[in-house]
């Protein structure tokens, strides 16, 4: 038997922000995945102690292993915290993006991740037809292992309902469609039909392209976001020295033992 948690990342209340599952294992097992499958949640994630305050970290989606994951990383730092595991308000996981940071600052969990540079502008032409939007794309990049399409406005980035087949043929990781907003320095969505999640509600790791995306564009480094999914979750942002400082809180919704 091994404990298992559901922890809201990113979350104000529960059943807000993203869920994902938390093991804490002395050995990774062998069925991480089905293990990801059963849970069916956008992430489900296992971290092994290396030394004190230290520890390796995986993520997996109910299809695949993932490079990096925001949600299950704060997720998975909540319990370390919440169940006293670690000595320090920081912890050290690594991961297959390198090293990655932690810290706990009363309720809020800091992430310091990876800023991932945007690349190349693509053609708004075919987002248009793929995303049935003609006239609404402001513009397409390539974002690392993902493309963001940027939309005129926040009304239709919420109306977005795109078709998963269309954005399955994407050669990303997946779709993150942004806007501007009134109420927060932008709003935005993520799909990722070939991971096998149609849409995360809310996506740390996407918000490393984000970040630099806005930064350029906005020539500010401090940031306000909102991730509009039916969840939807809010996010503080930092881009200092190459790095993404994503706040949130967590909250822990369940918690079991995981008898096979």
């Amino acid at each position: 038997m091994n404990p298992i948690w559901i922890v809201d990342a990113f979350a104000h209340a529960p059943y807000t922000g993203n869920p994902a599952a938390v093991m804490v294992v002395a050995e990774f097992p062998e069925q991480m995945q089905r293990i990801a499958a059963e849970m069916n949640l956008s992430e489900t994630v296992f971290v092994k102690k290396i030394n004190e305050n230290h520890f390796h970290i995986r993520w997996f989606t109910p299809l695949v292993e993932v490079k990096l994951c925001g949600h299950a990383t704060m997720a998975a730092a909540h319990i370390l915290f919440q169940e006293k595991l670690v000595t320090k308000n920081e912890i050290t996981f690594d991961s297959l993006s390198g090293p990655l940071t932690v810290t706990q600052k009363e309720s809020t969990i800091i992430l310091n991740f990876p800023l991932q540079q945007i690349g190349q502008t693509l053609a708004k032409a075919t987002f248009d037809t793929l995303l049935d939007l003609p006239s609404q794309i402001h513009e397409v990049v390539q974002a690392y292992d993902d493309v963001i399409v940027a939309l005129h406005d926040e009304q239709t980035l919420r109306n977005l309902q795109p078709h998963f087949d269309k954005v399955k043929q994407i050669e990303a990781r997946g779709l993150i469609v942004t806007a501007p907003s009134k109420q927060y320095d932008f709003v935005s969505r993520f799909f990722a039909p070939r991971v096998g999640v149609n849409e995360d509600p809310v996506t740390g790791s996407a918000h490393c392209k984000l970040a630099d995306y806005w930064a350029k564009r906005l020539g500010k480094n401090t940031f306000h976001a909102y991730q509009a999914s039916h969840r939807g979750g809010e996010l503080r942002i930092q881009v200092e020295n190459n790095r993404v400082f994503l706040q949130g809180q967590a909250i822990t919704i369940m918690q079991g033992q995981w008898l096979v």
